[in-house]
């Protein structure tokens, strides 16, 4: 795999020259950006995590002395090369101190020295990566470290305070919770890849290396895609907290370079005690419920998240409302409105995210009951291989959830526009196309029974048949629906918005518009708009 290179220097030109002057592709280098400054380079740092990172050192904003004690802090597997000057020296000094592997002076700067500089740290980083490959296949998958504590791990989480007491503790174990620890939580997204026994007894293998420097820490499988693991409290001046999530990345990291795992995390705050074990579990686990609103592969902390809005608030009676209008409508664009409201909503939340699953599922609820007339054809494509509810289930990502509801409306409301208004019979499926594209002129029941040359008592009888609902209290939803878009969307006054749908009495309206929504439409329009900020 090509190893990926960043470049870091203020001055246009040196970006340009060094970009052009190599053959990356042809040395097995991949050159993955560059950065006018330090803080500019970590942005793409988090995104691309290079292999070798080239930087200047008088740089605005964050110089590359400062650039690199953050690299060396939270990314120690990027090898650092220094571009200098002359008289840079003292500053070239303190990056050689900081454990960058070289430096070059621009001034001078050969292509084939600076080439021979990079596959030289190339060579390096292969032959390191080589014997951390052997080593996560060829040591034995572990469980607990030097100190037994992982064997009642579980057990003391689990199982809570009465597995806690002093007498069922050894005397090593209560000094290692006395003195305080943090609780890491990590878990396998088993949905990108395929994971298998080999793979967890991998990462397991992996903990334990990376554990080298911090051999107090225990950790332990709780089930098939998660780990737990205890970091205790350091000597004074050490934040226990930072070297969790120092070592967050560095895991994260690693599991995709060596076994190719996806992997999130989650970290509570600081704790003393096995009594408190159960409690900063929840607390982790609350931390890393973060990915499903924010991203996977990230270390997340708890308090991070902000719950400000109650879970009743997210999806509204007045969504649910509207969203059942634009249903019966067709009206892909107006139902996708809604969508945005709720998952923006949802976004604000972060609450639990099986709370968060249980209104998605609600709202698939809404979707297919206003559907109801074309579910046989519309549903049934879309679940050829799984039932829609089944895959709401599977969701990970708030972001993937929403793509997957825009999906579905588009797919529905595609297939309805062309089945014409629903499983009805031909001509009451053309007559309803035509009232919601002339819902404004006055379509009359004498009207509407000439256009489909039948009596008035027949076609009433008819319609009401197929759809349930009476012909006049059928077009007054499809007015009244457009009413309520134009309530939430224009400024424009009730009166004028009732002349828009097609009533010339502006009372009559109101009196309709109560009747099918709950609220008059001042009321509407006040409380749908404030129940949005």
């Amino acid at each position: 795999m090509p190893l990926k290179v960043l470049l870091v220097d203020d001055e246009f030109l040196v970006r340009l020259g060094i970009k052009s002057l190599i053959d990356w592709e042809q040395h097995q280098l991949t050159y993955v950006g560059d950065a006018q400054d330090g803080l500019e380079a970590l942005e793409i740092i988090e995104k691309t995590r290079p292999d070798i990172m080239l930087t200047d050192i008088v740089m605005p904003r964050m110089n590359g002395i400062e650039l690199i004690e953050k690299v060396k802090s939270e990314y120690p597997d990027t090898h650092i090369i220094v571009l200098s000057s002359h008289n840079d020296y003292e500053y070239v000094r303190k990056a050689m101190k900081l454990g960058v592997e070289d430096y070059i002076l621009k001034a001078s700067l050969k292509p084939e020295e600076l080439l021979q500089m990079l596959l030289e740290v190339s060579k390096k980083i292969s032959s390191s990566r080589e014997v951390r490959q052997r080593q996560i296949e060829t040591k034995p998958a572990v469980e607990l470290s030097e100190n037994g504590g992982s064997r009642q791990l579980k057990q003391w989480i689990f199982q809570g305070n009465a597995m806690a007491e002093d007498a069922h503790v050894a005397e090593e174990n209560k000094a290692f919770f006395l003195n305080g620890y943090v609780f890491v939580l990590m878990t396998i997204h088993r949905d990108q890849h395929r994971t298998d026994s080999s793979d967890k007894m991998k990462l397991m293998n992996l903990i334990s290396l990376q554990l080298d420097k911090n051999t107090e820490g225990i950790f332990q499988d709780v089930n098939e895609e998660e780990i737990v693991l205890l970091f205790p409290k350091k000597k004074a001046g050490t934040h226990t907290i930072d070297e969790a999530i120092r070592f967050g990345k560095e895991i994260i990291e690693a599991a995709r370079r060596f076994i190719n795992l996806s992997l999130s995390i989650g970290i509570s705050d600081g704790s003393q005690g096995i009594q408190s074990l159960p409690d900063v579990y929840s607390k982790a686990k609350r931390a890393l419920q973060n990915y499903f609103y924010e991203g996977k592969e990230k270390v997340y902390l708890y308090g991070d998240h902000l719950e400000n809005i109650q879970v009743w608030n997210v999806m509204t009676q007045e969504d649910e409302t509207v969203l059942k209008v634009e249903l019966d409508r067709m009206n892909a664009a107006g139902i996708k409105q809604v969508l945005d409201r709720i998952f923006e909503r949802m976004a604000m939340w972060k609450g639990p995210v099986e709370k968060c699953i249980q209104l998605c599922l609600q709202l698939l609820h809404t979707i297919q009951n206003g559907l109801k007339p074309y579910e046989e054809d519309l549903f049934k494509e879309l679940e050829q291989e799984e039932p829609l509810y089944k895959q709401v289930l599977k969701l990970d990502e708030l972001n993937k959830a929403k793509q997957w509801f825009e999906q579905l409306i588009d797919d529905c409301c595609g297939q309805g526009k062309a089945l014409g208004g629903g499983n009805f019979r031909e001509d009451i499926q053309q007559l309803i196309l035509y009232m919601k594209s002339n819902y404004t002129e006055d379509i009359s029941l004498r009207h509407a029974a000439e256009r489909v040359r039948m009596s008035e008592n027949y076609l009433s009888y008819l319609f009401k048949k197929e759809t349930q609902v009476g012909f006049s209290e059928y077009l007054n939803q499809i007015r009244v629906g457009k009413a309520a878009e134009l309530l939430i969307e224009s400024k424009l006054p009730v009166y004028a918005i009732a002349e828009k749908v097609g009533y010339e009495n502006f009372n009559y309206f109101g009196r309709i518009f109560k009747k099918t929504m709950g609220v008059s439409p001042q009321q509407y329009r006040v409380k749908f708009k404030s129940s949005l900020s």
